[in-house]
């Protein structure tokens, strides 16, 4: 439970190990990572606003340096957006706020002071700064403008958030027969580390082989080499050699079309049966 005179609010990056070092101090009012410039950066901002006792935002731990969420955030904190909503200043990917309206990132700004510990990733020196900063001025108990989300700054939160219409979570596979000519086979060669993907003609004499730890590997490959042409078919694939590559890299049972097994696999290959496979991956896919 966050404890109500908490008035720091703590972004971690891409250090994901930190927020539940933090969580527990009577100051923190939220600590979450940070992955991304733009929608990560809106639900940042909402969060905080929505606390109304927070004044203060930590950013520690790692920054991407794909994605630079750390930097651009602290930009927006320094420079605002521009009309269209860009970061000005900013370096991440696609570093663009579209829901948020500008009284929102107006009081971001005016309402909570950020402070860059970026690199820093030890939770007893992220505390110490935490314990460091000064209460706000009119704040003096910690208590915070209990009604800050509230009234007008309330609305503009509600309408600065994406426009996603709910859809059913239904659809059907096609039967093998149109999604694709013959069928797929997934088992693991475990002492080789690789998730296997079969893929039979309609004769069950011939077909291919793929071989990777990757199940996004292997799901292009087989799209690629037009093994299957059905985007739903595709959609199960990919679902199914993720539980593979789950199952090959915590140790679990696997059996295709079942869900995944606590239980600790048995050391041999899934497919006992089969002798030694030699099969390369088809020419041109970076497995």
């Amino acid at each position: 439970m966050t404890h109500r005179t908490a008035d720091v609010a703590v972004c971690t990056l891409r250090t994901h190990t930190l927020p539940a070092r933090l969580a527990g101090h009577p100051r923190v009012a939220v600590a979450a990572p940070l992955a991304t410039a733009n929608l990560g950066i809106e639900e940042l901002v909402r969060g905080a606003l929505a606390r109304p006792a927070v004044r203060h935002l930590v950013v520690c731990g790692q920054d991407s340096r794909l994605f630079h969420p750390g930097q651009s955030l602290l930009a927006l904190a320094a420079h605002g957006t521009a009309p269209d909503g860009t970061i000005i200043g900013a370096h991440g990917h696609r570093a663009h706020l579209p829901n948020l309206r500008p009284p929102v990132v107006a009081a971001f700004r005016r309402r909570i002071a950020v402070h860059d510990l970026r690199g820093q990733d030890d939770p007893a020196a992220v505390l110490a700064a935490v314990d460091a900063l000064p209460r706000h001025a009119d704040d003096p108990d910690g208590a915070g403008d209990v009604h800050g989300g509230d009234g007008v700054l309330g609305e503009e939160l509600a309408a600065s958030t994406p426009r996603l219409v709910p859809l059913a979570a239904v659809g059907r596979v096609r039967p093998i027969a149109s999604a694709g000519a013959g069928c797929f086979v997934i088992s693991l060669d475990r002492p080789a580390g690789r998730i296997v993907l079969r893929h039979y003609g309609e004769d069950l004499a011939s077909g291919h082989e793929l071989r990777s730890r990757s199940a996004t590997a292997l799901t292009l490959a087989a799209v690629a080499h037009g093994l299957t042409d059905d985007p739903a078919h595709a959609g199960y694939l990919g679902g199914e050699l993720a539980k593979a590559e789950t199952a090959l890299r915590l140790g679990l049972a696997y059996v295709q079309d079942r869900p995944l097994d606590s239980r600790s696999a048995d050391p041999a290959p899934s497919l006992p049966w089969a002798g030694p496979v030699t099969a390369e991956p088809p020419k041109g896919v970076a497995l």
